[in-house]
């Protein structure tokens, strides 16, 4: 279209200048050119792609002298900085002269506003020098006294986060689960079995295959293996009675969480309800 934007370099027209071929100005260009140019272009300082030695424009092409002597080129460094006299002071060093042009900061119309309102009010609250002398001398009690003279909340004038002595809860009682007992209560279908060892719950849910009770397991933080969640799978297939399972806090893999829910999805089990987050992070992977 005719009214197209036109690319401007240097003041000039690129559409409309003659085709150059880049060899045909580079081979126009002088040796110490092309090296000004190749320095200026790899010259980034930010380009953390290029070597230390390259980011810089500046390039020392003296010749080196010998090989690297680090111990020597450290003490040559530390003779130096000792040797070297110290710069006169035009003005010597006094505790609290300031040297030089002090700076004086400039503030906006809105800021000089502001600061000039702060300063009334800091001059309106501001009391007498005996007054501030009284009160700094003063204890809780005086404060308080002048604070039920002036008609005042004595709380005012003190501090008012304290803290309170801690409230004692009474703490949860022991746990006297028989693990032996819960297996028999499942095993002879009776209710009320609790979290056991680990090295039971293998036999806990083997014997959840045939029973009509329990309708809830719940299993927290017992640190059950796979190979019990394995048991388990196999207990749920053909029991339609149990309906919620909870197995949160445990060291279950995700693999055998996989073959759980794959045994749950049978038809010919009546689970609707299954919690099983916070497994142990390395078996999650």
């Amino acid at each position: 279209p005719a009214n197209m934007s036109r690319t401007m370099h240097f003041g000039r027209d690129i559409l409309s200048a003659p085709d150059v071929d880049l060899e045909d100005l580079l081979n126009a260009l002088a040796p110490s050119e092309i090296e000004s140019l190749v320095n200026e272009m790899a010259a980034d300082p930010d380009d953390r792609h290029l070597p230390a030695s390259v980011r810089t424009a500046y390039h020392c092409k003296k010749d080196a002298t010998g090989p690297l002597n680090r111990d020597s080129l450290i003490n040559f460094i530390n003779e130096e900085g000792i040797n070297t006299p110290e710069k006169e002071e035009a003005v010597k060093y006094e505790k609290g002269l300031k040297r030089g042009k002090v700076y004086v900061p400039k503030y906006d119309e809105a800021t000089l506003a502001l600061m000039k309102k702060n300063q009334e009010v800091a001059e309106a609250v501001r009391l007498d020098d005996d007054e501030e002398a009284a009160l700094s001398e003063a204890t809780t009690q005086d404060l308080m006294t002048l604070a039920e003279i002036l008609d005042s909340n004595p709380q005012e004038f003190i501090m008012e986060a304290y803290a309170d002595p801690l409230k004692y809860y009474e703490p949860d009682p022991p746990n006297t689960t028989n693990p032996k007992e819960a297996i028999s209560k499942v095993v002879d279908n009776q209710r009320n079995s609790r979290s056991i060892d680990e090295r039971d719950f293998c036999e806990l849910f083997d014997g959840l295959r045939p029973k009509q009770l329990p309708r809830e397991v719940a299993a927290v933080n017992c640190e059950i293996n796979d190979f019990a969640i394995s048991t388990l799978s196999l207990a749920i297939e053909n029991n339609n009675t149990l309906k919620s399972i909870n197995l949160e806090s445990n060291r279950i893999s995700p693999d055998t969480l996989a073959s759980l829910f794959e045994a749950i999805a049978s038809t010919t089990n009546g689970v609707i309800e299954i919690h099983v987050s916070n497994q142990a992070q390395s078996n999650m992977g």
